[in-house]
C-alpha cells in the first residue's frame, strides 16, 4: 500500500510546471510503516514559489486527502499513508551540497520538526541513498557522484567543527555557577548532540539525525563507538564532572 500512494503522488507530481527532479528519501524508506517524505527539486523554485500548485494539484488528483504547508514542505494526511514533499531549488541545492563538501555552512539549524536540531549531513544521506522517482536532468546522479562514498572532506570539517564546539561549551561548564540550571542543561545537551555528530562523521557515516539513534550506532566503526558511548552517559547526567574529565581527554 506504501508503495502504491508513493507511485501515485509521483505521477501526480511530474505535472506539475517546473518539476525537475522528485525523490522518495528518509531513513526508514523502504519500512512498510512509517511516513512518506519526498524531495521535489524544482525550477528556480522554493516553498513559498511551489506550495500552492502543488497543494492545489494534489487536492484535484487526490480529493479524498488533507494538504496543507508547513515549513518547507507541503504535507499531506491520506487514508493510503501520510508524509510530506519538501520543496527546494534543484540547482541551489546541487551548489549547497558542493559547499558542505567544500567545509562550508555546516551548522544546524532549529527546525519545528527536527529532534535537536536540522543536520547537513541529514540531507546529503538523504540524497545519496535516495530512490529516484523522476529526474529530467540527471541532478540524481551528480548527487550520487558527489555524496557516495562519503566525502573525507566532509568528514574533516564536521570533525573540526564539533571538537571545537565540544571544547568550548565544556570550558563554558566549568564556568557556570551551580545555580545556571537552564544555561547549563543547554550546554550539556550542545556537548551530546555534537559528540554523536562528530562520532558519524569520523566514521564517515551519515547522521540521519537524532531520532532512531540506537538503529544509526550500529553503523559506527568500533572506535568511534567509544565517542557515542560517552554521549550517551553524558544525556543521562549522571556523574557529569567524570565524563566531562573523561571527554577532555578523549579530545
Amino acid at each position: 500500500m506504501k508503495n502504491s500512494l508513493v507511485s501515485d503522488l509521483s505521477h501526480v507530481l511530474r505535472e506539475l510546471r517546473g518539476m525537475k527532479i522528485l525523490l522518495h528519501v528518509g531513513l526508514k524508506r523502504d519500512s512498510v510503516k512509517g511516513k512518506i517524505d519526498l524531495l521535489a527539486g524544482c525550477d528556480d523554485g522554493s516553498i513559498e514559489k511551489y506550495s500552492h500548485p502543488i497543494k492545489a494539484l494534489l487536492e484535484d488528483r487526490l480529493p479524498t486527502g488533507r494538504f496543507f504547508v508547513y515549513d518547507d514542505s507541503v504535507r499531506f494526511d491520506l487514508p493510503m499513508g501520510s508524509g510530506g514533499i519538501a520543496v527546494c531549488d534543484s540547482t541551489l541545492l546541487v551548489r549547497q551540497v558542493e559547499e558542505w563538501i567544500g567545509g562550508r555552512n555546516l551548522g544546524g539549524q532549529h527546525r519545528p520538526w527536527a529532534t535537536g536540531y536540522w543536520l547537513p549531513e541529514a540531507l546529503c544521506g538523504d540524497l545519496a541513498t535516495a530512490k529516484t522517482l523522476y529526474d529530467v536532468t540527471d541532478v540524481s546522479v551528480r548527487f550520487r557522484e558527489l555524496l557516495v562514498p562519503y566525502p573525507v572532506s566532509l568528514s574533516k570539517s564536521i570533525a573540526r567543527l564539533c571538537t571545537d564546539e565540544i571544547k568550548q561549551k565544556l570550558s563554558m561548564l566549568e564556568k557556570l555557577q551551580e545555580n545556571a540550571t537552564i544555561e547549563r542543561e543547554l550546554c550539556l545537551s550542545d556537548v551530546t548532540s555534537s559528540m554523536v555528530r562528530l562520532a558519524f562523521a569520523r566514521s564517515r557515516r551519515y547522521l540521519r539525525g537524532f531520532r532512531s539513534l540506537e538503529q544509526q550506532a550500529h553503523l559506527l566503526r568500533s572506535e568511534d563507538q567509544l565517542i557515542y558511548e560517552f554521549a550517551l552517559k553524558l544525556s543521562k547526567r549522571k556523574r557529569v564532572k567524570d565524563m566531562v574529565s573523561k571527554i577532555e581527554r578523549l579530545l
